[in-house]
């Protein structure tokens, strides 16, 4: 990486603070950081990543000796644009994270500012505590930007906001000294004493305008140092956006955990109705009172694997269509009490619906579809883009429907559409609008907008903010919501801090333009290019894919799959978000000018093992390993690429053409597994040499299928008591449906890993097919899904490859023949992407025919196999196994399919929730990803594939790759279903 930053002529005691900061100024880091969860963006100088409070005091003198201003960071999960600058961001999130006591007694946390929300949720939960603030991100966001933001989240009706669960707050002012602050003053006596003139001189002027209702959090704090509220300036800080200083320490403020909880969830005609009924359910231990529009539905369902969303919701159920919900849910001693309650909520108010659950699963199911809403409506059902910032506007609960229907009104003058949700029982309202950015005059709309919006909002007595703060979204607007003396009062609070406006300029006071710096402005789009794949959901536009992501990082939580690489490093370059950025700078021709030849980009990606997952768990389903596609394709072309995309990418046809010379695929695997001369076809290669290679067959699948006799059906024996050895079994057994003549033809898909290196899993699957009944045809031409070349960017030779696939292929679907797949990887890239990249008139509706005519192995033998079992011709065992579901079957396919399989077969299954294996196909094995593929690989399966080990488990993975990863970092071998299937069949039915 190349520094973009010089600094000369600097004291000599700054040259030393630098290096041991590790400050980064190369443009890749820099451009991950342009924007938060906002529609804004900043080009930052620097990024800090501190280890301790003598590194953040470093990084304040490096600023202050370039001229940078400096923004404190958490998480990144900011809507309003509150965690980005032109100068210095100091990030905590990654390094700064300590959990540095629970007080369990007081029921306090002392932590430092980067520790994420859940992780003290999950420390705290083995006393019986929790945090109680929990906004959506939680399992992202970090404490001390929940602070500095004033966050809320869902259960803020029992627990209050950031502010009320603040006990005391430690923050280093511009020249490195830390002050305390707390309930009573803080351990500075200067500033303690102009905080109390302030309030003094001031107090009637607080009073009448701060503090009218829970989320009035426009501005800063001020009426928590009124005498009543006990001069409090740890809450009073709270909330001020790190204007102030950088938070170094905090005490927060634990509440219990209810031992019994239940949800009620109510259906209302419209959004409307579910408004003005939210402020009568505060009740007694109700903890939530959330609501939603039923648009957010059609949002839901319009993203991938999301068709059937929504279905439990009350309404849906009984195919009443409602438009609004509440989510209630309460906490009580024991279950009966909870039920009770949650009763009495949901019957306490006129509904057309209405669900009560308390088991975790229903509750967890339920609750996602709310969690979601911030990324789900930023596109609309019609794909159609919608943007925060009049994001989280509040006011007084009994106001709320009203102000909700002329919200609509003012969207409807201006031609916009929205989806509400958010924090209906205490007047807190989300909405992503749809505005248009891509041109001036779709910019001044937006201005005028805002505008309008604020005064709206005004004029019911709430609040621009409700709970993340104004940031640069909203706090040019104060002066709808404040006279002049209040925002001149603010201007004075901010100067005790920070006179020389060091901290975060722009924001609360002196304020930026709601218009300044937006990131999708139309210079976003310095140029565009005609991308390869359709992106038929974004217009044909890989800018359009690309603002996708409007930074609510989904990617960056521990938990989930989303996004592996980021979970390893913690970098924020290595997100999915990060990349989004980088590319979307790419775009814009300014801080990154190469465009595709960019290194930056490059190095962004060099890390993304294209695992999708952020398909399906991201909530706007950005595509980042098509995007890297694209990119390498265009990087790449005219130039030398690196050997592995030759070795890797080109292996299906290299293992086609060298099975049709005798004696060359032996030669071949012993080459590769002879000590010292594998390190050097590593090398020669391009490949990590620090990993083994894979193994190569000696005879593959197609040979093997011609000398194969086929197995016995099952029904034949069940029907005949006759099996191939001879020996007679009970034909007393019920009899299965013969299958149509039409449906005993199938085509067993011949993916290259499977039929060039390890052919088991292939084999098992023709004998299982024969065995319920299915005549199996294995193409012998070459064909391919284009996979290698498609993860290394060779993208015109996977439209090559996917023509003659198509030539192929097409005389067995007109046939109407079903194409079985057994490799999860080759499966979903048919019946996904190679539809996407097949423009050719002729092929193209080819390859979209074998797309709807190919299924996974489990998905195709799930039901019948079932009868077998229903039968008594196939005898369930009682086996435990732990299962690696493919990162691609688990983002683009449907595990539910194997797992049926594993249920009629009376297998106990445990499944990896960490997603890719680490392997990732050929990425695991290019030059330099060695180290950290087995560190993925260490995350959870590999331990718990030596645990299993340990108790007798089989161990399943369908994936090629997951099998390969789980034997070099483990030595166990693990199995494919359809060798387990086979296995049982052999042991339970009709074999000796």
């Amino acid at each position: 990486m190349t520094n973009t930053i010089h600094f000369n002529r600097l004291d000599p005691s700054v040259y030393s603070k630098i290096a041991r900061t590790n400050l980064r100024t190369d443009m890749a880091s820099r451009a991950a950081y342009t924007s938060d969860a906002s529609i804004f963006r900043r080009v930052p100088s620097a990024i800090l990543e501190p280890h301790n409070v003598d590194e953040i005091r470093d990084g304040l003198d490096i600023a202050k000796a370039k001229g940078w201003k400096v923004v404190g960071r958490g998480g990144g999960t900011s809507v309003a644009g509150n965690a980005i600058g032109e100068g210095l961001i100091i990030d905590t999130s990654r390094y700064f994270n300590r959990i540095l006591d629970i007080d369990v007694a007081k029921r306090t946390a002392t932590i430092e500012p980067g520790v994420v929300a859940d992780a003290l949720r999950d420390a705290a939960l083995p006393h019986g505590l929790t945090y109680g603030p929990d906004p959506s991100t939680h399992s992202r966001c970090t404490v001390g930007g929940m602070v500095a933001n004033n966050a809320c989240g869902s259960h803020s009706v029992a627990f209050g906001t950031a502010a009320e669960n603040l006990v005391d707050v430690t923050i280093m002012l511009a020249d490195g000294r830390e002050v305390t602050f707390s309930e009573g003053g803080c351990d500075d006596p200067e500033i303690d004493a102009q905080l109390k003139a302030l309030v003094e001189d001031n107090a009637a002027l607080i009073d009448a305008e701060l503090g009218r209702f829970p989320r009035q959090v426009s501005g800063y704090g001020l009426h928590y140092l009124l005498e009543r509220n006990g001069f409090d300036t740890a809450k009073a800080l709270a909330g001020s956006e790190g204007t102030t200083g950088i938070i170094t320490k905090l005490t927060v403020k634990l509440v219990p955990v209810p031992k019994a909880k239940a949800l009620a969830v109510l259906a209302f005609d419209t959004v409307f109705d579910a408004a003005a009924v939210a402020a009568k359910l505060r009740l007694p231990d109700v903890a939530t009172i959330e609501g939603m529009g039923g648009d957010l539905l059609g949002a839901l369902r319009s993203k991938v694997g999301q068709e059937h969303a929504g279905e439990n919701l009350p309404g849906n159920r009984k195919g009443i269509e409602a438009g609004g919900w509440l989510y209630c849910e309460v906490g009580a001693e024991d279950l009966e009490h909870a039920l009770a309650r949650a009763q009495e909520v949901a019957t306490a108010v006129e509904t057309v619906d209405y669900v009560v659950v308390h088991e975790q699963k229903e509750m967890r199911e339920l609750w996602r579809i709310r969690e979601a809403s911030a990324g789900i409506v930023t596109r609309l059902p019609d794909g159609g883009e919608a943007w925060p910032n009049w994001e989280d506007s509040a006011v007084p609960p009994e106001n709320l429907a009203d102000y909700l229907r002329d919200l609509y009104a003012l969207m409807d003058k201006y031609e916009l559409r929205g989806i509400p949700f958010g924090h209906f029982g205490e007047g807190c309202v989300h909405v992503r609008i749809s505005f248009n950015f891509g041109t001036e005059e779709g910019v001044k709309q937006f201005e005028s907008f805002m505008n309008e919006a604020a005064e709206l909002v005004s004029s019911y007595g709430g609040s621009l903010s409700g709970e993340h703060g104004d940031g640069r979204a909203r706090s040019a607007l104060l002066d709808r919501m404040y006279s002049d003396e209040m925002r001149a009062l603010f201007e004075q609070f901010k100067e005790i801090f920070d006179p020389e406006n060091f901290f975060n300029p722009g924001v609360l006071v002196k304020a930026d333009a709601v218009t300044q710096g937006l990131r999708m402005a139309p210079g976003q789009r310095h140029f565009e290019l005609t991308p390869v794949h359709a992106l038929s959901h974004d217009k044909g536009s890989m800018v359009n894919a690309i603002n996708r992501c409007v930074g609510v990082s989904a990617c960056r939580s521990e938990s989930g799959s989303m996004c592996p690489s980021f979970q390893i490093t913690g970098d924020e370059m290595h997100s999915t978000r990060g990349r989004a950025r980088m590319f979307s700078e790419m775009f814009r021709g300014e801080s990154i000018g190469d465009g595709f030849d960019s290194k930056e980009v490059e190095e962004a990606l060099d890390l993304c093992l294209s695992c999708k997952a952020c398909v399906s768990e991201c909530p706007v389903n950005v595509d980042m390993a098509t995007y890297k596609a694209e990119f390498l394709h265009n990087h790449y072309k005219g130039k030398l690429r690196p050997g592995a995309h030759y070795v890797m990418g080109w292996l299906p046809l290299l293992g086609y053409i060298a099975h049709k010379i005798p004696v060359v695929p032996t030669l071949i695997d012993k080459a590769m597994s002879t000590k010292g001369l594998d390190k050097l076809i590593a090398k020669a290669g391009g490949l990590d040499p620090n990993r083994p290679l894979i193994r190569f067959a000696h005879t593959s699948l197609r040979k093997w299928h011609k000398q194969h006799t086929p197995v016995a059906a099952l029904d034949d024996v069940a029907h005949n008591g006759t099996a191939n050895s001879g020996t007679a079994h009970n034909n007393d057994k019920a009899t299965v449906p013969p299958l149509a003549d039409n449906e005993r033809t199938v085509v067993l898909w011949p993916d290259s890993f499977n039929s060039s290196l390890g052919t088991s899993p292939a084999t098992a699957a023709v004998e299982v097919l024969e065995a319920l009944g299915y005549t199996v045809i294995i193409p012998q031409q070459f064909v391919c899904c284009g996979l290698t070349w498609h993860s290394t960017g060779q993208l015109d030779m996977t439209q090559r490859v996917l023509k003659q696939t198509a030539k192929v292929m097409k005389p067995y679907l007109d046939r109407g023949l079903q194409v079985i797949g057994v490799e999860p990887s080759c499966t979903v890239m048919l019946q996904h992407e190679a539809a996407e990249l097949c423009d050719d008139p002729t092929y193209g509706a080819v390859i979209k025919n074998l797309a709807r005519n190919t299924h996974s192995f489990s998905e195709f033998i799930a039901s019948r196999l079932e009868q077998f079992v229903a039968a008594g011709v196939i005898a369930p065992g009682d086996v435990s196994a732990l299962t690696q579901v493919h990162c691609h079957e688990k983002s683009l396919g449907d595990p539910q399919h194997s797992a049926a399989v594993l249920r009629a077969l009376g297998i106990n299954e445990e499944q990896i929730a960490t997603g890719c294996c680490g392997l990732a196909g050929n990425w695991g094995f290019e030059k330099g990803h060695a180290e950290v593929s087995m560190a993925l690989g260490e995350r959870e399966l590999f331990p718990k594939v030596r645990k299993a080990a340990t108790e007798g488990k089989v161990v399943i993975a369908d994936g090629f790759s997951c099998r390969t990863q789980i034997q070099q970092g483990t030595g166990s071998d693990a199995k494919h279903i359809a060798e387990i299937v086979r296995g049982i069949l052999d042991e339970a039915t009709y074999r000796d």
